[in-house]
């Protein structure tokens, strides 16, 4: 059997991929493309030529909007995502097999899927529970953050890379890793130390706000729990981005709030949008700490 596999580009969509290369174990060919969201269409249509090739194809962890899905809506195409906003858009497909649910993360998703017949050693799920706790944003330990510092540190492509050094499962940190994590961890320092904080309410929440451009799921938690907040906003003021995260204990669905403030989505933990007038408006409230 022939697999072909384009997942996101970023720790989640790695580890969908190496969870597919291990229940595949016995494919005769696996190709992985990595790629995103606005990127999907033109990569897919690019590669067309050789899908004849493959018995399978994988689409993972990307949330696709209603104008990329028919240029993806193939025979022998498998779409699996966890995004809420990409699960209201089921029924736009007539062709794929899709197997969206919302949920933690992708890699979460994939498990639950495939339990009936995916095998994992201990050092396997142990590096898919670090992925789901950093896709969901709900950190046990540091281990997640290590994993994607790791992951961000490294030239494309990224994907590749991170299922090549992370084949076998977690295990101990080389030194170029440990050295990526300590990068990461100080550049995160200096961007919080430098950070101007907002805090104000949505609805009943309360919320606090900064602007970043660099970890922004560490940044979101970090002041989070600092502020006591139950939903934390990062602006990207250069790529004009907003990112939304709540508290471990809220049950607000930030997806929503990405939707209907940013014209985004995501999933109910953490999900982000464009910067909008909308946004902008309702940010008007809100006080600099």
């Amino acid at each position: 059997m022939n697999i072909l596999i384009y997942t996101d580009s970023d720790l989640d969509g790695a580890g969908s991929a190496l969870l597919l290369k291990w229940y595949f174990k016995q494919a005769k060919d696996l190709v992985i493309v990595e790629t995103g969201e606005s990127i999907l269409a033109s990569n897919f249509k690019s590669r067309e030529g050789t899908h004849d090739h493959f018995d399978k194809i994988f689409i993972l962890d990307l949330s696709l909007t209603k104008d990329i899905i028919p240029y993806i809506d193939k025979e022998k195409v498998i779409v699996i995502d966890h995004h809420a906003d990409h699960y209201d858009l089921k029924d736009y497909y007539k062709n794929a097999k899709v197997l969206i649910e919302p949920g933690t993360s992708c890699v979460n998703l994939i498990c639950k899927l495939f339990k009936k017949k995916l095998t994992l050693s201990e050092s396997q799920k142990t590096l898919i529970e670090y992925i789901d706790s950093y896709d969901s944003f709900n950190f046990k330990n540091k281990e997640p953050l290590k994993l994607n510092a790791i992951f961000n540190y490294y030239n494309r492509p990224k994907v590749e890379k991170f299922i090549e050094a992370f084949d076998k499962g977690f295990r101990e940190y080389t030194l170029f890793e440990k050295n990526s994590i300590n990068l990461h961890f100080k550049k995160l320092k200096d961007q919080i130390k430098n950070a101007e904080i907002y805090k104000g309410k949505i609805k009943d929440y309360d919320v606090v706000a900064t602007f970043a451009d660099y970890a922004i799921n560490e940044v979101a938690r970090y002041f989070i729990n600092v502020h006591k907040a139950e939903i934390g906003i990062v602006v990207n003021k250069k790529a004009k981005v907003v990112s939304f995260r709540r508290a471990k204990q809220s049950k607000v669905d930030v997806s929503i709030l990405a939707k209907t403030l940013c014209d985004g989505g995501g999933s109910v933990a953490a999900a982000g949008g464009r910067l909008t007038e909308k946004f902008g408006e309702l940010t008007k409230q809100f006080k600099i700490c």
